[in-house]
């Protein structure tokens, strides 16, 4: 399985750093400077994942030489889904007028869900002789924000990829390092509307009340931020070691944009060097499973990836997981 080709999407509605401060009652220069999200774009209120990811594979139809009645495997990896049942794969599918001979499934993991949808794609289309594959991401936080939390509101950016993964020609990938410490949990977790605290089941008369509270996303970022800096250099260091290369190997690391500090100070725990780290938290925010891809569409736009250039890929959040792998042009 090789990477093709990336396209992106964004909302229409872009939302400075001085509205996101205004809201949450904080700085702007905390926003733009220690959160790193000068800019950000957030679905409407009659826009969803789904409207936003089709955006995306149209633009890679748009682009490319892939035609939809040529995609085999269609996965989509979000936690923040049109509906609860049924999955937005298949909602997508419909749009997109995929052949009903697709297969389409979601995966249901936030920002390291790209690198280990990489993986989950390549073993897939290996094993059922798969030439074509559509890979999309769209975690849309603003859809299960308060926008008055500071926690949330100062980090978050709804943005959706679509990633064109072949049997052909494109750029390789490695070996993934994976692993997941479920401990850590809720550090981001929403309390209500799972099987723990249902919206219906059998055993309840009418529908529950919650409080407005647990309906939304709950961040512990302190906890996060240990989590990261504990698990991630770690990760990088065996995603290295097993696809053989060297950190001098790597031309460009490609890591979650949880926020500027965090990556600054991740990129030093990692012995990353800094002209080597890519960017986007300053024009997007942290755009959950987007992040990565955008990335790496960036890089290819501006014609960076050439031949033989090295990526390290890294996402991690949710869960709490990470993954890192090596991607080779």
């Amino acid at each position: 399985m090789k990477i093709k080709a990336i396209r992106s999407a964004l909302p229409k509605t872009a939302m400075s750093a001085q509205t996101v401060a205004d809201y949450i009652g904080a700085d702007a220069e905390f926003v733009s400077k220690k959160v790193g999200a000068a800019n950000r774009y957030m679905l409407g209120p009659d826009e969803t994942g789904t409207d936003l990811s089709q955006q995306a594979c149209d633009n890679l139809f748009r682009d490319t030489d892939l035609k939809p009645e040529n995609v085999e495997l269609l996965i989509v990896v979000t936690q923040t889904p049109d509906y609860a049942i049924p999955h937005n794969s298949a909602l997508l599918q419909a749009r997109l007028n995929l052949p009903t001979t697709c297969a389409a499934f979601d995966i249901s993991l936030g920002c390291s869900g790209y690198v280990y949808a990489m993986s989950i794609c390549k073993g897939l289309m290996a094993a059922q002789n798969i030439t074509n594959a559509v890979l999309v991401t769209c975690d849309p936080y603003s859809k299960i924000m308060d926008k008055h939390d500071r926690g949330t509101m100062a980090v978050f950016g709804d943005a959706a990829s679509a990633s064109w993964l072949s049997a052909d020609d494109g750029a390789e990938m490695g070996l993934a390092n994976m692993g997941t410490d479920g401990s850590f949990a809720e550090h981001l977790i929403i309390k209500s509307g799972g099987a723990v605290n249902p919206v219906m089941s059998i055993h309840q008369d009418s529908p529950s009340e919650f409080d407005k509270d647990d309906a939304r996303l709950h961040m512990y970022g302190r906890g996060i931020f240990e989590f990261v800096m504990k698990n991630v250099p770690l990760s990088i260091q065996a995603a290295l070691d097993i696809n053989d290369v060297t950190r001098d190997d790597i031309d460009y690391f490609a890591l979650h944009q949880g926020s500027l500090y965090m990556l600054n100070l991740l990129a030093r725990r990692a012995k990353i060097p800094a002209e080597k780290l890519l960017y986007n938290i300053q024009n997007y925010g942290n755009t959950v499973s987007s992040s990565v891809p955008m990335l790496l569409e960036t890089l290819i736009a501006e014609g960076k990836a050439t031949p033989g250039t090295k990526v390290l890929v890294s996402g991690f959040g949710v869960g709490l997981s990470w993954a890192t792998n090596v991607v080779s042009f």
